[in-house]
């Protein structure tokens, strides 16, 4: 298994257009793609057509442990994808104990 994260602070620098070509460069290969969303804002999941305001449970369920991972990953165009959603933007402050 090969992991390829695209990484930087700043928004508006490609990376969800560049995951979703590299994902389905190396899908039209032959190989099995597993995109995840970290971005609270959803662009890769909406990038998808996923609508991400419409979904239960996403990524941030999935760092809360309140669902397993093969219960979130979503198919789409030969892609497979675990989704965000604005919801991921309280796991931060969440997480580091500040709030219940």
């Amino acid at each position: 298994m090969q992991i390829i994260a695209l990484i930087n602070q700043k928004g508006g620098v490609g990376k969800t257009t560049c995951a979703i070509n590299i994902g389905a460069g190396l899908n039209g290969l032959g190989k099995r793609v597993l995109l995840i969303d970290l971005d609270p804002q959803a662009h890769l999941t909406y990038s998808l057509g996923i609508p991400a305001h419409k979904l239960k449970n996403t990524f941030y369920e999935l760092l809360k442990g309140t669902v397993i991972l093969k219960e979130k990953i979503i198919n789409r165009n030969g892609l497979s994808l675990v989704p965000s959603s604005l919801n991921l933007s309280r796991a931060e402050i969440e997480f580091s104990g500040l709030i219940d």
